[in-house]
């Protein structure tokens, strides 16, 4: 009898944790417009001349900055105004709450497609927690994401981008 409460118990958590889960359908075609809106951005026409073409990896001394315009997608700036974006493969919740992206990667010094990584907070970095006020618990970091290819885009992109983002 008391399998049969615990099971029952366990099926009512799953079907209550279930329906929170749940999207309603506006909010899924305002998340659908707005890839939609991001992906026309995306393919506009650049001079590969100018800009290059999308990268598989980009190496430690391409870029000297990052940070996460929404949890699909990284911007990656580079020296002299240089700009990519990378699309994750899947979304990424913890991406805008961190500062540290721990990586792991098969690639030395690179960050290349299908690398994962979890995002941190500064002061839940290993090192921070070698002192002795910092002592137990986790390293803080979050789920695990996997980059997408870095794909060069201009500063007008990054704005329409932005402004897509903040109109929904």
């Amino acid at each position: 009898m008391k399998v049969v409460g615990n099971a029952l118990f366990v099926a009512c958590t799953a079907a209550v944790l279930c329906v929170g889960c749940a999207v309603s359908p506006e909010a899924e075609n305002r998340r659908a417009a707005v890839e939609a809106d991001i992906a026309d951005i995306l393919s506009m026409q650049l001079d590969p001349a100018e800009l290059g073409e999308p990268k598989r990896c980009l190496s430690d001394s391409d870029y000297r900055n990052f940070r996460a315009l929404d949890d699909r997608r990284i911007l990656f700036e580079g020296r002299r105004g240089k700009l990519w974006i990378n699309t994750l493969r899947t979304r990424c919740p913890d991406l805008r709450y961190g500062d540290i992206l721990v990586v792991r990667t098969f690639s030395g010094r690179r960050l290349c497609d299908a690398d994962s990584f979890e995002v941190a907070d500064w002061f839940d970095w290993p090192w921070y927690r070698r002192w002795p006020w910092r002592w137990g618990g986790s390293w803080g970091v979050g789920m695990h994401c996997t980059l997408g290819q870095f794909q060069p885009v201009t500063e007008a992109q990054v704005q329409a981008i932005e402004e897509v983002l903040e109109s929904r």
